[in-house]
């Protein structure tokens, strides 16, 4: 991974998927859309805290740090970088407040304004500090001893840290691409003579594929095959520890275990052999396996048949259902992005190596 002086295109891709984030979770649900009558620059001279809520504060902060984190490593200059992060935050935040006024459920706060702002200098301070200076030396360090050359692989460690926010909808089973409703039963058509065979069948096989995806996305930019069983396993075990501290802090005692069940753990052991057994291949075969399961996971969550209500999914938490919908819509949004994002890494990939091997040839 780059230092934060260098030309690296990373943190702009950074900034626009979090700009994207702030966007939908802002935007959501994009329906509902009226002009209220009043001035449109009202709500900058609001008397504060004219509308003041805790979590909605903190959130306001906290997305904003990441956002002012990769701006500031944009320009070459820490200091411009600094100046830049918290000038386009803060041109950000004023946009996303002015179009809110043209939705009913949203309120344009110039507090928010101002928290957002102070997330992103909090996020660009940190970017320009002598402390984040030392830890990227050693992420550096970390980086090139376990990932592969290349940009690609720069991407591919943002994505996997991507994934990881994925798995923070406790309803949702781990490595699962289709979800169980609750509630009255749902007729559909299955191709089986045994329905319940046919739902037991893509739900394992969609954990499956999910998993080998996820794994094989993974192993396949390891710079050594020596670190193929440690980074499974702490792969997997991270995972498990996400959506344990997810279904803790989010779902009410009797829905604990609702991420996991008898289908999907069969699921993920024959994605775990599958996945023991494409690892003993090399680089190239990997990234083509990982791509593969990647468009049938997706194949598999297309031809699902049931349809979970987000109604009746709520009755799962024990948090606010208007926070909830917001958080479960976004992680949705980023589990759909996902798949795409990581198939465009892994093509990127193929190409490098391809290029690589190409000049490699010509210098001989």
């Amino acid at each position: 991974m780059l230092p934060p002086t260098s030309t690296s295109r990373l943190p702009a891709h950074v900034a626009l998927l979090m700009l994207a984030v702030i966007a939908f979770t802002s935007f959501y649900p994009f329906t509902d859309w009226a002009y209220s009558g009043r001035p449109l620059l009202e709500f900058l001279f609001y008397p504060l805290p004219y509308y003041f809520r805790l979590f909605d504060n903190v959130v306001n902060y906290l997305i904003y740090i990441p956002y002012g984190f990769a701006l500031a490593l944009m320009p070459r200059s820490r200091w411009l970088g600094c100046l830049w992060a918290i000038a386009a935050a803060g041109a950000t935040s004023f946009s996303v407040e002015f179009v809110q006024q043209f939705l009913p459920t949203r309120v344009a706060s110039n507090l928010d304004i101002a928290y957002n702002v102070a997330g992103a200098a909090t996020g660009a301070m940190l970017a320009i500090s002598p402390f984040t200076v030392w830890a990227w030396r050693h992420i550096r360090y970390w980086r090139a001893e376990w990932f592969a050359a290349g940009s690609p692989a720069d991407y591919a460690v943002v994505l996997i840290v991507l994934w990881f926010v994925t798995q923070l909808n406790p309803s949702v089973p781990i490595f699962g691409v289709v979800v169980r409703p609750i509630g009255l039963p749902q007729p559909f058509i299955s191709p089986l003579d045994d329905p319940m065979l046919f739902l037991f069948l893509l739900e394992a096989v969609g954990a499956m594929l999910n998993l080998i995806a996820f794994l094989l996305f993974a192993t396949c930019f390891l710079r050594h095959r020596r670190y193929t069983a440690r980074a499974v396993a702490g792969l997997i075990l991270l995972a498990l520890l996400f959506k344990l501290l997810a279904a803790g802090a989010l779902l009410k005692p009797f829905a604990f275990f609702e991420w996991f069940d008898q289908n999907v753990m069969t699921g993920l052991s024959a994605g775990f052999l599958l996945v023991w057994g494409i690892t003993r291949f090399g680089r190239k075969v990997q990234t083509v396996c990982a791509l593969l399961a990647l468009v049938a996971s997706q194949s598999v969550a297309a031809i699902w048949p049931l349809r979970a209500d987000s109604q009746d999914m709520l009755g799962l938490f024990r948090w606010g259902y208007g926070h909830l919908e917001n958080m479960g819509a976004l992680v949705e949004f980023l589990s759909h992005l996902w798949p795409w994002i990581a198939g465009v890494c892994l093509i990127a990939s193929l190409i490098h190596e391809w290029r690589m091997r190409g000049s490699a040839s010509k210098t001989k």
